[in-house]
């Protein structure tokens, strides 16, 4: 939908996403246009409940590169799937001297509040880092402790465990997952024996709504 022109005709660039091709994004759309965010220059994604990858994410970010300039989204989620790549996102606007604005919230960084707001995300997020590093290690130790017991060398090794779980709090579908463990040290992993481990690590790891935005 956003333009390929490289002259932009205002300050205020729009990004909304839904996770699948049948979800409609005209809620977000007129929530941004409402909000004074030309319909050429809001970029939409339409990303399936297991993977980030966000082209018109990127794009817009390409737009939101200078000072004067506010990158906006209809709901803070949009924006990412943890709070640890939400954060990082603002501070690369932060940096760059771009505003950042969530509708639904009310969070504006042009003012007092909205970087208090963000503030406070970087506390949640560092808590939610510590609790995804705390059920890894919990991982490791259960399987170091099957391993102890004999039988066949576990194929989900300690690096295995860690690299997979870092992998999956970002977002990545199970099969790259599984394909980044071929690539690494250890014994084969086969695909049934990978998503055996993903099941349990959804389990423990993943908030009710992960799989339904």
């Amino acid at each position: 939908m956003a333009s390929e022109s490289e002259n932009l005709p205002t300050r205020k660039i729009g990004y909304a996403r839904v996770s699948t091709a049948d979800q409609n994004p005209d809620m977000q759309i007129q929530a941004l246009k409402n909000y004074g965010v030309p319909e050429n220059l809001i970029f939409i994604d339409k990303a399936s409940g297991g993977t980030m990858k966000r082209p018109q994410f990127i794009r817009a970010m390409k737009y939101a590169q200078h000072e004067g300039t506010e990158l906006v989204v209809w709901k803070l989620d949009r924006l990412g799937r943890t709070l640890g790549g939400i954060l990082d996102t603002l501070e690369l606007l932060t940096d760059r001297g771009v505003d950042f604005v969530s509708l639904t919230e009310s969070i504006d960084t042009k003012g007092p509040m909205g970087k208090a707001m963000i503030r406070l995300l970087a506390v949640f997020a560092e808590l939610e880092r510590d609790l995804i590093r705390e059920r890894t290690k919990a991982g490791i130790a259960r399987a170091r402790e099957r391993g102890e017991r004999g039988g066949r060398p576990l194929a989900m090794t300690e690096e295995r465990i860690a690299k997979a779980a870092e992998m999956l709090a970002e977002g990545e579908r199970g099969n790259t997952v599984w394909r980044a463990m071929q690539k690494m040290e250890g014994p084969k992993i086969s695909r049934a024996a990978y998503y055996a481990w993903q099941k349990v690590w959804d389990v423990e790891n993943r908030s009710p709504d992960t799989h339904g935005e």
